[in-house]
């Protein structure tokens, strides 16, 4: 399942799912951040719609998060960052996912995918030019679970 949501975040068409064309200078509508464990990877993917999701390769994450505010202004935090970021990433046609302690940015446009990726140590000190971007994603992260936890407390 999880190989399969993520080749659809990959390869989604922004007319397909009616999402509105971008303005020229900030021409990011999606990404995908993915870092890997030594367990699995996990994926966070948003869109300029809001459309929120985390999944984890081993089975699981949080979808839905587009129906709570919080995640919702994360989510645009994230996807201003990567218009801000874009221009360290480079066009790609292939999507590995991250090795161990690695995390890769998967940037969705009009013109392409573009794709980048750094040590998650460098990323999470700062020590690395897309460390806004991977700390932006780690909001979104940190509201999906906030979100979740706060569900199953509640069930």
């Amino acid at each position: 399942m999880y190989s399969t949501l993520r080749q659809q975040a990959l390869s989604i068409q922004r007319t397909e799912i009616d999402i509105p064309a971008p303005h020229p200078e900030a021409p990011v509508w999606g990404i995908l951040m993915e870092t890997g464990y030594p367990d699995g990877t996990a994926t966070l993917f948003a869109l300029s719609d809001g459309t929120t999701s985390l999944y984890l390769s081993s089975g699981g994450g949080v979808i839905g998060g587009h129906a709570h505010q919080s995640v919702l202004e994360a989510n645009a935090e994230f996807l201003d960052t990567a218009n801000q970021y874009y221009q360290h990433l480079e066009p790609t046609e292939s999507f590995p996912v991250p090795a161990e302690e690695q995390t890769r940015f998967y940037v969705l446009t009009d013109s392409g995918v573009l794709g980048g990726a750094g040590l998650e140590d460098d990323l999470g000190y700062g020590r690395h030019p897309l460390s806004p971007l991977f700390h932006a994603g780690h909001r979104v992260i940190t509201e999906l679970r906030l979100i979740s936890e706060s569900e199953e407390q509640d069930a």
